[in-house]
């Protein structure tokens, strides 16, 4: 799985957020972490919707962490923003698989350790973590 460039600068929205721990401005968000202003608004909405950012409208208004960013993990906010962080379509929730045979293949199994593992470990990592 490689994330996109949307996930990309959400995390280093929260990122921004999580060091700042104050109410910030799409604009100086964007500014502080190189990313394209455009971006920023849709990518802020996404978080809003997943509980991870607050917002407050108006002249003074900006974003915010929704909670603490110990509490707010790397899986979080990309499983916010990307259609899927499964490795393989035979992990989605339909157990779709083209060979028929996702209840008893090996590579199943195998790809089910690699996904836990790969989730335990992104949701182990904090923001408090990455400051």
């Amino acid at each position: 799985m490689q994330i996109n460039i949307t996930t990309d600068y959400a995390i280093r929205a929260v990122l921004q957020l999580a060091k700042t721990n104050e109410l910030l401005s799409t604009t100086k968000i964007a500014e502080e972490m190189n990313i394209p202003g455009n971006y920023l608004p849709s990518i802020i909405q996404k978080l809003r919707e997943a509980g991870i950012v607050s917002v407050k409208r108006g002249a003074k208004g900006g974003s915010c962490l929704a909670r603490p960013a110990s509490e707010i993990s790397l899986f979080e906010v990309i499983d916010a923003m990307e259609n899927t962080t499964r490795i393989n379509r035979c992990l989605e929730e339909d157990a779709y698989c083209s060979h028929g045979a996702a209840e008893d293949c090996k590579i199943h199994l195998a790809y089910e350790k690699v996904q836990d593992y790969f989730d335990n470990c992104l949701k182990g990592i904090s923001f408090t973590d990455l400051l």
